[in-house]
């Protein structure tokens, strides 16, 4: 059981909050490997595409100015 205190608090946290608090104390090595795997980005974007990839289709800035 002293093994959960090397998981970071991060991992611990989300562990936690999704319910798999019983699973990091019975496995911690393992949950910390799932959620590092987790975490980390599937690949690099393709080249010349913007870190914008999909503007915010919901903001409309017009929707907040008065109606004069």
């Amino acid at each position: 059981m002293s093994d959960v205190a090397k998981v970071p608090e991060q991992t611990r946290l989300a562990a936690e909050q999704q319910g798999l608090g019983k699973a990091l104390q019975l496995f911690p090595e393992g949950v910390k490997a799932a959620y590092e795997r987790g975490t980390r980005p599937l690949g690099a974007p393709p080249k010349g595409t913007s870190p914008i990839v999909t503007p915010a289709h919901v903001f409309n800035p017009a929707r907040f100015e008065p109606d004069a």
